[in-house]
């Protein structure tokens, strides 16, 4: 694999480190993640998304059964299973802990940035190029918040990057390998996070022929290649999906095989917004070079014209993002397998004539969000001594117990952020460096992550309540819980069996039958009235603990409370 040099004034000469280093300390991928090595050993798993998938890992690899992934003792058909049995090879070699997790997720980030360098190398031999493109993606706020997430979205990158390496080798008319890796990138991808992998990498081998050479001259074979890997690649899904859905039961068949692809595509079930959603989501996402980025016209237009990786990032990223605008069910990390290719095409404009970075707005932002961070210990403290938050807090906008939460952040992390703005506008020339601006965007992530895992991981640590419900159960107390739970005790508490979930309208029913149990809840909304047994602090609330026949001794109401939000279908 070839690691492109970084800038003369960035070599080192030590030639007791290793030359493979000595390269990624000079382009910026080592204090990359070296940035957000301390992410990954101190932010907790993040409900409701994060521990829900490790409750899944959990009881794969409680059960052993790798087949059909489960929640809560039913099997799960939200996702495939590829991130599952990563994290069960993550566990297996590290023991059982979030770090170890996040550390796989980091290491499949770092994955895809080099097979990114690779990729601008194969289409343009210009180290230059891919030293911009590989700087730009590390550097942008979004790649880095979500380098260590335990999302699918990381490890789908991964596999898109796999596929079109794939198509770069049927460009070089090298069409065995490239049916090969195309498939693979395809299979893993769908074994990922299903068929929107296709989304995602397909429309750059639909348009081969505007970029590609060999697609224009040979394009019965370019397609006939294209799509025996698709067939491939499903084959390769198959190979799990037909096992699984025969040990999962019809239900579980229907789901992964319809409900989970058809009905997502066409009509979402969660996170419904609008056609033009992305396009406010968008530039925030792709920070700081929104603000720095600065080339004339003539720049972004020839670019398409003169330049094959121009040209190639268009066909990749273009159509699948407008495709996914039509798409109903809408989130801002469905795009980060897309954000390689706005790397790479702004990577071409700013090697252009008059094209150049200039990060003083973004040293503007990040000192003007460092004082915000910093005062807003302050700001939660004397909330009645400032008008609007308190007409706020009247109001019910704000909580007591989100300003509990907020008051507890160390106003440090805000001074950190502060004086990273401070060094991009005060440093000579550290504001029109690329390298430099891209490392104060991670190292702005990297703290902003920070603030969650000291300000907020003590409010999404669930192991206090896990371990009471561990104890009931296997105690044999009966424990149910008030609506879904998503699986937030599971990991936590290493649950060994189910718990048990129990309407609003059921309640009452359930105590009389288990008049010695328990019940929890996290949701705030239910109309009971009788103290409970045990409060934990949850996120911006509380979980509660009930004993049974305390409940039953309460006045019920006569109607339930409408479903909860989150209640709806996950991600």
């Amino acid at each position: 694999m070839r690691v492109f040099s970084g800038d003369s004034d960035a070599k080192m000469s030590d030639n007791s480190i290793p030359r493979f280093f000595r390269a990624l300390a000079a382009d910026g991928r080592l204090w990359w993640w070296l940035l957000l090595l301390p992410v990954v050993a101190f932010l907790p798993a993040l409900p409701i998304d994060e521990t829900r998938y490790l409750a899944v890992a959990w009881e794969m690899r409680q059960h052993l059964d790798f087949l059909v992934p489960h929640l809560n003792g039913a099997p799960y058909s939200d996702k495939p299973p590829l991130l599952f049995w990563l994290v069960n090879a993550g566990w297996l070699v590290a023991g059982m802990h979030v770090w170890a997790v996040r550390l796989g997720m980091l290491a499949a980030s770092f994955a895809s940035l080099v097979l990114f360098e690779r990729l601008v190398l194969r289409l343009e031999p210009d180290p230059a190029l891919a030293r911009r493109a590989v700087t730009l993606l590390f550097g942008t706020v979004f790649f880095a918040l979500f380098s260590g997430a335990i999302m699918f979205d990381v490890l789908l990158a991964t596999c898109v990057l796999i596929a079109l390496h794939g198509a770069l080798d049927l460009d070089a008319q090298r069409w065995r390998r490239g049916f090969v890796l195309l498939a693979l990138g395809f299979g893993l991808g769908i074994l990922t996070k299903g068929p929107v992998v296709l989304l995602d990498a397909g429309f750059a081998l639909l348009l081969g022929p505007g970029w590609s050479d060999t697609a224009r001259a040979n394009k019965r074979r370019w397609y006939a290649m294209t799509g025996l890997a698709v067939l491939g690649g499903a084959a390769i899904a198959l190979a799990w999906a037909i096992p699984a859905a025969i040990m999962g039961g019809e239900k579980y068949a229907d789901a992964i095989f319809l409900r989970q692809t058809v009905d997502r595509m066409a009509n979402s079930f969660a996170h419904r917004r609008p056609l033009w959603w992305y396009f406010m989501v968008l530039p925030a996402m792709v920070l700081p070079w929104t603000l720095a980025a600065r080339a004339p016209w003539r720049a972004w237009r020839d670019s398409f014209h003169v330049s094959k990786s121009a040209r190639f990032a268009v066909a990749w990223a273009v159509p699948a993002f407008v495709a996914f605008c039509f798409v109903s069910g809408k989130q801002p990390h469905y795009l980060l397998p897309l954000l390689p290719a706005l790397a790479l095409y702004l990577a071409k404009v700013l090697g252009s004539d008059g094209a150049r970075v200039r990060g003083r707005l973004f040293g503007v932002l990040l000192l003007a969000a460092g004082l915000l961070v910093a005062a807003l210990p302050y700001l939660a403290t004397h909330v009645q001594d400032i008008g609007f938050l308190a007409r706020m807090l009247a109001e019910g906008r704000l909580t007591v117990q989100f300003l509990h939460v907020i008051s507890g952040i160390w106003p440090l992390w805000g001074v950190l952020v502060a004086v990273v703005g401070l060094f991009v506008l005060c440093v000579p020339r550290a504001h029109s460096s690329l390298r430099t601006l891209a490392l104060s965007s991670v190292a702005a992530a990297a703290l902003g992550l920070l603030v969650l895992a000291q300000g907020i991981g003590p409010y999404v640590d669930v192991s206090a309540a896990a371990a009471r419900i561990r104890q009931d159960q296997d105690s044999g107390r009966p424990i149910a819980h008030l609506a879904w739970h998503h699986g937030l005790y599971e990991f936590a508490g290493r649950l060994a069996q189910p718990l048990e979930k129990v309407d609003f309208g059921d309640l009452r029913a359930w105590c009389a039958a288990h008049p010695d149990g328990e019940v929890v809840t996290f949701y705030s909304k239910y109309p009971i009235t009788v103290k409970p047994d045990l409060e934990l602090p949850y996120r911006f609330g509380f979980i509660r603990f009930w004993r049974a026949q305390d409940l039953l001794a309460m006045p019920w109401p006569a109607q339930a409370p409408p479903p909860d939000l989150d209640e709806t279908p996950e991600d």
